[in-house]
């Protein structure tokens, strides 16, 4: 008698198959019973989730393995970890937002969408010295959100994410007891970080205003139709995702962005106002807490272009919120005017007036770590008389008979910040690339840039700017045998030391007023210079990494470190002024990273992390490099990973996944994978939707670089179907040649460019059985503008356009495409309409097609519920058409038992 019997499919898909046994024979029920259960992980209208294998890959605790970073200031003792739970759940994603022109608002919290979605389930503090492990008190119903240690390092401050507000929240290292510090909710929409003031007394936030009422309400019926006027305007924009659309968007943006920026006590919870509210964008405070420098979103607001590229002004304002001075204004441009009469246009400066503007703009401005007062770079209109510390006159003026040289200058510029309280710090002839100072402000290191190359000094303030070498320019010498200039260290070493590769660079620690500081000996004589040299390849050994001793004054060096190459090693902090201790990571391709507390003296050692391999189906498969060779002569990498069980010779049913990148010839693609063809010494990790995983599925998976290379008078996108074809050809007849491949059951992918290139595969050649393309762009038309790094537009370059758009030739689709897409994709020109289209087309033209719309995600799904759903069905679509592709697409597989 024919009987209805229920089945799980183990190891496979979290669905149950239902088959009915009428005398055909078990192999062919069981063979009916797969090809169900694939159809109906295909056209499931609820999320599912993929084999058994694929799923623990995805939901692999990332979390767990830990490194030791950056310690508290101070004692340098603790170590923070958030505590992570994981992929986002969809509910976290779905909580209601706004989304005003790029601009997205949690509505209900007040704060920016990001700060939810990417939130932490909790704080956890290690102890380096004595192991002790904190959990940091979260208060119940809250995620965690920014963290920032006060200057002293007693404190850890935490933004408490509660459903329907944002609170800071102080933390006590020792006991991880915590308390609430604001009263008022925090607007984190725009400023989503807190800053401490240099004596760890009060915290700068950006608060409600007061009086603050719910977002402006949606009129119940329109009030006007959506208007757009463009007269004799010149605006070629990139096709943005979202712009604001109705004056209703305006006054939600106003609302959302309107802020009270507030200095608060961290003993009384005392709320200080900085002047009124205002529509805040970005926030720097000065370290005493009395200056600030402020950027504000100006009116009037654009439907054309995305909230970042609104109007805003920069200024520095007092503890009143006074303007004291305005360091730059962006206004809104929408384009130029097209209109012919000179005297409508607006003057512009010239590319000269420009690049002279450029040439003497203040850089790198930021407030001075340990004086009241800004620090910026400049270079001086004029010639400066010579190089060094200079006093308050901030006008240099050439020596009687010195040649006029352009210097580059660090300037201090104190309150009320006016065009007299500027003060020349340092100046020389050389380019100014970063500074630096001691913790106390008594030295500057300063790093100049100059023909020869870069140079590392120390500049004594208090004794008139006398200045030291610390690292000076590699020694040239004159190559014998072509006469070349060829750059090398000193044979001996820089100033009595080791000889060294490359440009080392000061170590730093975090400065007792907040600022990063550079790292000097408890008695000021030396500071600490760390760096690598190259890795050994003939020998196998890993880049060493080494710190050494440098004294200020005489710059002899001392190595008191160095790894010894065995495995890639990386410095993570030193816990003491004279490194006497410190962190370090060692990982290879084998072995997970670990984080090891090293007493440099004896070089005893303590290791600190138990991280373990989270992945071990895929670390350990069969990695592979490729050179396929195209007919025209073009060669590119190819890399394919294999299962870890692979046996020499079997040719596997295969999935392409790629990117193509354009470049002008061979040399420039070779150029850019001279470092990728080194072999790997880190350890491999992989993200929840990691292609490796489907070796667990029996794939080998092939990545091609796939180059897009321009020919004679042409750009390269004007050879990409051809170079497309060729370089699929050329990979499939490379690996077909290896006994690797199944050439006739292959599948193709990619995300986002790759997806669109994967579905321009499939309508220009014949090779694949079945496609994955997600979050792309496939009808140039809708990206009249210019795409990647195409510039011209659509009528420039209308041939390039059409033959690109795969959507032209859909009726040419070979294979069966799945599709997905983000429906809040903000990526500039991937609209999910695109897939839409694409599917209502080939829905049309009767092709084997389906299209998964995946709500409240992104441009690359994060929810856990999203990303197990998609491996779902791309594991049962490519077992459908591609492994099942020599069975006339069934794929024979044994039922088992639920266990």
């Amino acid at each position: 008698m024919p009987s209805l019997v229920a089945r799980r499919w183990p190891g496979r898909f979290a669905l149950f198959a239902a088959f009915v046994c009428t005398g055909v024979s078990p192999l062919a029920a069981q063979t009916s019973t797969a090809v169900n259960a694939l159809d109906e992980a295909i056209a499931a209208e609820r999320y599912i989730t993929p084999p058994e294998a694929v799923a623990k890959l995805v939901t692999a605790p990332r979390g767990d393995n830990v490194s030791f970073g950056a310690p508290n200031p101070g004692s340098r003792q603790w170590f923070l970890r958030s505590v992570s739970d994981g992929l986002p759940a969809l509910a976290l994603m779905g909580k209601p937002y706004h989304n005003l022109g790029g601009f997205q608002v949690d509505r209900v919290a007040s704060r920016s969408r990001s700060l939810t979605t990417r939130s932490a389930a909790g704080l956890e503090l290690r102890n380096a010295q004595s192991g002790k492990l904190v959990t940091v008190n979260v208060p119940s119903g809250a995620r965690v959100g920014p963290t920032a240690w006060s200057p002293d390092g007693n404190t850890l401050a935490f933004m408490a994410l509660f459903d329907d507000a944002t609170h800071i929240y102080l933390a006590d290292p020792a006991s991880g007891r915590s308390r609430q510090l604001t009263r008022t909710p925090l607007l984190a929409t725009h400023v989503t970080n807190m800053e401490w003031t240099a004596d760890s007394r009060s915290i700068v936030a950006v608060l409600f205003p007061d009086g603050r009422g719910a977002e402006p309400a949606a009129p119940a019926v329109a009030t006007e139709p959506i208007v757009r006027v463009n007269d004799r305007n010149k605006l070629k924009t990139r096709t943005y995702a979202s712009l604001l659309t109705t004056p209703h968007d305006k006054a939600l943006l106003t609302h959302y962005s309107t802020g009270q920026l507030a200095v608060i006590d961290v003993r009384s919870r005392a709320v200080r106002k900085v002047g009124a509210p205002r529509m805040i964008r970005s926030l720097s405070a000065s370290p005493d807490g009395q200056y600030f420098r402020v950027t504000t979103l100006e009116e009037p607001f654009s439907y054309l272009l995305p909230v970042s590229s609104f109007g805003q002004t920069e200024e520095v304002i007092d503890a009143q919120g006074q303007s004291l001075v305005e360091l730059s204004k962006r206004p809104l441009r929408e384009g130029e005017s097209t209109d012919p009469d000179p005297d409508d246009q607006p003057a512009r400066p010239t590319p000269a007036a420009r690049s002279a503007a450029n040439d003497t703009a203040k850089r790198s401005m930021g407030w001075h770590p340990s004086e009241p007062g800004l620090l910026f770079m400049q270079r001086a209109p004029a010639a400066a008389a010579r190089s060094g510390a200079r006093g308050a006159d901030s006008t240099a003026r050439p020596a009687a008979g010195a040649s006029a040289r352009r210097m580059d200058r660090l300037v201090h510029w104190l309150p009320p910040f006016d065009s007299t309280s500027q003060k020349t710090v340092y100046e020389t002839a050389s380019r100014i690339s970063s500074t630096r100072f001691s913790d106390d402000g008594s030295i500057l290191f300063v790093t100049e840039v100059g023909t020869a190359g870069a140079t590392q000094l120390a500049v004594m303030l208090n004794e008139d700017g006398k200045k030291y070498t610390l690292v000076a320019p590699p020694a040239r010498s004159r190559d014998s045998t072509n006469g070349d200039d060829s750059t090398q260290a000193a044979a001996a070493g820089r100033r009595g030391g080791p000889p060294q590769d490359g440009t080392p660079s000061l170590m730093t620690k975090p400065g007792r007023r907040g600022a990063p500081s550079v790292m000097t000996s408890g008695d000021g004589q030396y500071a600490f210079l760390e760096g690598s040299t190259p890795a050994d390849t003939a020998a196998g050994t890993a880049p060493k990494v080494w710190i050494d001793r440098v004294a200020i004054r005489t710059g002899e060096r001392t190595r008191v470190y160095e790894s010894n190459g065995e495995l890639s090693e990386s410095i993570g902090a030193a816990l003491d002024d004279d490194v006497a201790q410190i962190i370090v990571s060692r990982e290879s391709a084998t072995q997970p990273s670990q984080s090891y507390l090293v007493n440099v003296a004896d070089k005893s050692e303590r290791q600190l992390t138990s991280n373990r391999d989270l992945f071990p189906e895929v670390s350990s498969a069969i990695k592979r490099t490729v050179v396929a060779r195209r007919a025209d002569g073009y060669t590119f990498n190819v890399r394919v990973t294999l299962p870890a069980d692979y046996k020499e010779g079997t040719r596997l049913p295969a999935m392409f996944w790629f990117y193509p990148r354009e470049f002008a010839n061979q040399e420039a693609y070779d150029r850019s994978t001279a470092r990728s063809s080194e072999p790997s010494r880190r350890f491999p990790n992989f993200s929840p939707r990691s292609m490796a995983f489907l070796t667990t599925q029996g794939y080998a998976l092939v990545e091609p670089d796939a180059p897009i290379f321009a020919s004679d008078g042409m750009q390269p996108n004007d050879n990409y179907v051809a170079d497309l074809r060729n370089n699929l050809a050329a990979t499939i007849d490379a690996l077909d040649t290896l006994n690797i491949i199944d050439r006739h059951r292959l599948g193709i992918g990619g995300h986002s460019y790759g997806a669109f290139s994967a579905v321009n595969a499939m309508v220009h050649t014949p090779f694949f059985k079945a496609g994955i393309a997600g979050d792309g762009a496939y009808n140039r038309t809708l990206t009249p503008n210019g795409f990647q790094s195409e510039r011209r537009d659509f009528w420039q370059g209308r041939e390039t356009y059409l033959a690109m758009s795969p959507f032209m030739y859909a009726d040419k689709l070979n294979g069966a495409l799945l599709l997905y897409h983000s429906t809040d994709d903000q990526n500039v020109g991937t609209a999910p309409i695109n897939s839409e289209r694409l599917f209502h087309a080939l829905q049309g033209l009767g092709k084997d097609v389906s299209l998964y719309m995946y709500p409240y995600e992104d441009h690359g799904p994060i929810a856990r519920e999203t990303v197990l759903d998609q491996w779902a069905r791309w594991v049962a679509w490519l077992d459908k058409y591609v492994k099942g592709a020599g069975t006339n697409g069934k794929t024979p597989v044994a039922m088992e038992d639920a266990q």
